[in-house]
């Protein structure tokens, strides 16, 4: 590698962690590591451009589907929606192996696909179902595991506030990333309640006496899908619409939103005026904080491209005589160290700018791919001691009692991240057959 270009990277991630250590938000680090690149070591007057380069950051219709989407979840969790949507579920799944603790990990995954944030879903489910699961038996640790681990679908399952952040930055299709996630998401959700079934099975004194199937099964599955439906019915429009090329994700969201309110005002019946106003200043709120996000992103994405750190570093790599897998598995292993001091957001915004080139030009991985796998591995940060964020969460929803319990219950639920990684590099069509038929 170049010597001053090596320099350059230095000087870049040296002031970016000294200001992250120094508690400067994100996105202001970002863009300041930016200008401090372009002003001081560019050459002429490289910072001259960064004005219309913070216009054409967000003058793009592919990002108003973030805030309709983010309004679509906050008056879903504004409204209390997530209580029904855990009690159907609950009533389906109790009599399987495992009981109720599957009802974190299904209800998450359909809240999830409504609200598309990790920290949203894990507080709307894990507030109802904590004290029903800790009253009714259940070991602590596992369903602490289990409300961590369901609440990272939310960045997975579409629509994801993850992938359209992913998806500004490199350019790629929001809607294709969408679709991308789908089979993945549902293959992680399968192994987390696979390991809660086999726990169930394994150790039942973690778990009350589970429920037997009777006669009234048939029943209590009607009550549960009546409960359910609404939400379900409002998943499977967004899906069906951008998958089919009835709508872009922009035009689905705006759909939502509209069916959302439908939704909580009929069939719900929680519509008032302070649930309108939380929504909408909580959307306007986290629309501003992730713009100035990716401001912040695409600036020193500009910047390392400049100065040419980003092409240096991967001319070096494409240099170096591995197989293509085990620099991946070497990225992978990067992203899992940092993802235990960085949070999700933060490491997509940080290292994209400089792996994306990569793994996508450098390596020849599918971007849509990539950006999927991606997220799981996020997934992964947002349960990693000691900075896990869905863990201080969790933690939060158990009475801040003893974090090992919940640091424990989580490591299973890290394994299963991992062997979903494994197979989404083995068989790469998980993630990008359904967006090739789009």
């Amino acid at each position: 590698m170049e010597a001053g270009v090596g320099v350059y990277l230095i000087i870049i991630l040296v002031s970016l962690f000294t200001l992250l250590l120094l508690g400067t938000k994100i996105q202001f680090a970002l863009y300041g590591v930016a200008v401090l690149a372009l002003m001081f070591l560019g050459k002429g007057n490289m910072q001259g451009i960064l004005g219309s380069m913070l216009f054409n950051s967000i003058n793009s219709y592919s990002l108003v589907a973030m805030p309709l989407f983010i309004l679509m979840g906050e008056l879903l969790i504004q409204s209390k929606a997530s209580t029904p949507l855990f009690r159907g579920v609950q009533k389906i799944l109790a009599p399987f192996p495992g009981g109720m603790l599957h009802s974190n990990i299904f209800a998450c995954g359909i809240f999830a696909a409504c609200s598309g944030s990790s920290t949203a879903t894990t507080m709307a489910i894990g507030g109802v179902s904590y004290p029903e699961l800790t009253s009714s038996g259940y070991d602590r640790k596992i369903t602490l595991g289990s409300i961590a681990a369901g609440g990272t679908l939310g960045i997975l399952i579409p629509p994801s506030i993850m992938m359209i952040l992913f998806g500004s930055i490199t350019q790629n299709s929001v809607g294709k990333l969408f679709i991308g996630g789908a089979i993945p998401g549902i293959i992680l959700a399968g192994l987390f309640m696979g390991w809660i079934a086999l726990a169930g099975i394994v150790k039942p004194e973690w778990m009350p006496p589970r429920q037997k199937f009777t006669r009234d099964y048939p029943k209590q599955v009607l009550i549960g899908i009546k409960e359910i439906w609404p939400v379900v019915f409002l998943i499977g429009l967004i899906i069906v619409s951008i998958y089919g090329g009835f709508a872009t994700p922009t035009e689905a969201a705006a759909v939502a939103c509209v069916l959302a309110l439908l939704i909580i005002a009929v069939v719900y019946k929680s519509l008032t005026w302070k649930v309108v106003k939380d929504s909408l200043r909580e959307t306007v709120y986290l629309t501003c904080v992730l713009m100035i996000c990716i401001v912040g992103a695409r600036a020193l994405g500009m910047a390392l491209s400049m100065l040419r750190v980003a092409q240096t570093i991967t001319a070096f790599v494409a240099a170096l005589p591995l197989n293509r897998y085990i620099i991946w598995a070497i990225i992978v292993l990067i992203y899992a160290i940092l993802g235990c001091l960085v949070d999700g957001i933060d490491l997509l915004l940080i290292t994209t700018p400089v792996f994306y080139p990569i793994v996508v030009s450098t390596l020849g991985f599918d971007p849509i791919w990539y950006g999927v796998v991606l997220v799981v591995i996020l997934e992964m940060s947002l349960i990693t001691p000691p900075v896990g964020f869905n863990l201080f969460i969790t933690h939060t929803i158990g009475g801040r009692k003893d974090l090992g319990d919940t640091i424990r219950g989580v490591v299973p639920f890290i394994v299963a991240m991992l062997i979903c990684i494994i197979l989404l590099t083995a068989f790469p069509a998980l993630a990008t057959f359904l967006p090739s038929k789009m």
